[in-house]
């Protein structure tokens, strides 16, 4: 009425490769969640350094319009306009105007940039997070797999015996 060696060899080895194979997948499921949080991480990086090297090119803008609105203003003085009023106001306006516009531009653009690199970091860590739970998945049809594997190759062996 006992099992046969040779059957509970295969009894066993079943039960040693659901194991190994459940332990590999959960494993995977381990792997693919730290990549899904170094992902975000990164994009999380990334995204912050485009937003500061767009506030960095704004301020560079704002410094050279600046510095145009004064060689503009010095031009103008030397040739004996009366720099404040009228069409020398009117430039130093426009110069200033277009020199905030081109910076609020080099934000607004960094800010795109920021907001695509995050999605994309999010979207990369999503889809580990995904393949980490079809590891999870596989891991638990691993093991259902191999309790129905043991339990007919038990019945088997013990058909046979009777």
């Amino acid at each position: 009425m006992g099992i046969d060696p040779f059957s509970l060899a295969a009894i066993g080895l079943a039960a040693a490769g659901t194991a190994i194979s459940v332990r590999s997948q959960q494993k995977q499921a381990d792997q693919e969640d730290k990549i899904a949080d170094q992902q975000q991480m990164q994009s999380r990086e990334d995204a912050s350094y485009a937003a500061s090297e767009a506030e960095l090119q704004a301020k560079v803008i704002r410094k050279a319009a600046d510095k145009q609105r004064a060689e503009a203003r010095a031009a103008l003085a030397g040739s004996g306009v009366v720099v404040g009023e009228g069409t020398a106001e009117q430039i130093d306006q426009e110069i200033q105007a277009g020199g905030e516009e081109d910076a609020l531009m080099a934000i607004y653009d960094g800010t795109n940039r920021a907001r695509a690199i995050s999605r994309s970091g999010d979207l990369a860590a999503s889809r580990s997070r995904n393949s980490a739970n079809a590891s999870r998945y596989g891991a638990a049809a691993s093991a259902l797999q191999g309790g129905a594997t043991i339990a007919r190759g038990w019945n088997t062996g013990s058909a046979r015996k009777a």
